[in-house]
């Protein structure tokens, strides 16, 4: 079982605990490859030996079955099939049990080697994957160490994928002219979400700058600082943040701890929007400065605070009936 008491990270440093695991893959000429990936430990409640399965009809070809954990029923995911197309056959496998998006999943994989400290700058974009006869879509990052290269998967992907259900939740947006003048800042790594999110505020009519990362959001606000201590008005620039917390470069701690020690930028209302929202991580988001934190897939909600917040802020009118 893994223990998290002494993994836990000061917040806003910029750093992440990953737990390095393997699979294994054939090669065209017949031969095994073994490859280490990782997840983030802040969504890993145990590691356990790979239970007994139980099967039901017409389940994607990646979910192995259902399993009882302290009488909660979870799904196993076969990450060598996911990945490769190829099940994982080995004697001793293990099951990542991880919680996300308010959600458990178990991911069946290889070997669980060790839990490595890294910052968030040690965490490149993907960008192209030649090495390797996979779903590179489903990395969102490569941690190069002296000993292996460490793809980061995107397990809200994969879950999304399995069951569209559980996935980024669609609602009905009206457009609203008092939005027109607010202008939003996401930042945001993954395309996927990023595009959804855009899609329901730009319906809604609020102004967007949207960004992959949080380092790239930061010397945007960075130029808004500068602005501000020419004279511009602020409202007039930015209104409003919502950021993601893992991402590379930069996380959305980090990026809130230095917007709330800006003297020009710390009254801007700020939303963590994450599948990783629990106790210690919602500790973290209230100690660096945010507004509001909430869970994935809810959109609706994320809506509904944005406007709050504005409320509250003095940037909108609240609405009478």
């Amino acid at each position: 079982m893994l223990n998290q008491t002494n993994i836990l990270l000061e917040s806003g440093t910029n750093e992440l605990e990953v737990i390095e695991f393997t699979l294994e893959y054939p090669l065209e000429t017949g031969e095994i490859e073994s490859q280490s990936f990782g997840i983030n430990v802040i969504k890993v409640r145990e590691i356990i030996r790979l239970p007994e399965l139980t099967e039901f009809p017409n389940m994607p070809k990646a979910v192995k079955g259902v399993f009882n954990l302290r009488n909660s029923i979870i799904p196993a995911v076969d990450l060598n099939q996911w990945l490769f197309s190829t099940p994982n056959i080995a004697d001793d496998r293990k099951l990542i049990v991880a919680e996300f998006n308010s959600m458990k999943m178990g991911f069946i994989v290889n070997q669980v080697r060790r839990i490595h400290r890294f910052s968030w700058k040690q965490v490149e974009p993907p960008d192209v994957i030649h090495d390797f006869d996979m779903q590179s879509s489903t990395v969102i990052g490569i941690i190069k160490t002296e000993t292996s290269n460490i793809l980061m998967v995107d397990v809200e992907k994969i879950v999304a994928e399995i069951n569209p259900k559980l996935g980024m939740e669609h609602v009905e947006v009206k457009s609203s002219d008092d939005l027109a003048s607010i202008t939003v800042v996401t930042a945001e790594d993954s395309p996927t979400i990023r595009k959804m999110i855009l899609d329901r505020l730009r319906v809604a009519n609020y102004k967007v700058e949207a960004f992959n990362d949080g380092q790239s959001a930061w010397e945007f606000l960075e130029g808004v600082q500068k602005r501000v201590l020419a004279g511009e008005d602020i409202r007039k620039i930015v209104n409003i943040i919502i950021t993601d917390i893992e991402m590379p470069q930069m996380d959305g701690l980090a990026l809130t701890k230095r917007i709330k020690l800006s003297p020009q930028l710390q009254h801007l209302p700020i939303i963590l929007f994450s599948s990783i929202i629990s106790g210690d991580v919602a500790h973290k988001g209230r100690s660096v400065g945010a507004s509001a934190q909430l869970t994935k897939p809810k959109i609706g909600l994320l809506l509904d605070t944005m406007r709050e917040l504005l409320v509250q802020s003095g940037q909108l009118k609240a609405q009478t009936n």
